[in-house]
């Protein structure tokens, strides 16, 4: 799990901002693990210099056996304690398939 660094102002480098709105943009491919990428994306505020910026606020993914949450407070993973699905087998006779043609 990567640790996201704490936002920031990239104007005058304090520490002090306040989001000021917020939206979500979901991944449409999952990763190696089958998880969903939900980013938090925000529009962030300087207090010290009022300079306005859009970035990524926080991470959440979603699926699998675990969510992980990515943020500038929290990196938790929370597993879920049930057990994975098996695959579905799906077995199919070239002689059957190619009797139907």
């Amino acid at each position: 799990m990567s640790k996201q660094p704490q936002l920031k102002c990239p104007k005058c480098g304090s520490n002090e901002v306040d989001v000021e709105k917020t939206w979500q943009l979901v991944s449409p491919l999952p990763d190696t693990q089958g998880r969903i990428t939900i980013t938090i994306m925000g529009v962030v505020k300087c207090r010290r210099c009022g300079y306005k910026w859009r970035g990524v606020v926080s991470k959440l993914k979603v699926g699998g056996r675990t969510v992980e949450i990515e943020g500038e407070k929290t990196g938790k993973v929370i597993e879920s304690g049930e057990e994975p699905r098996p695959p579905k087998e799906i077995v199919l006779d070239i002689e059957d398939i190619m009797n139907e043609e």
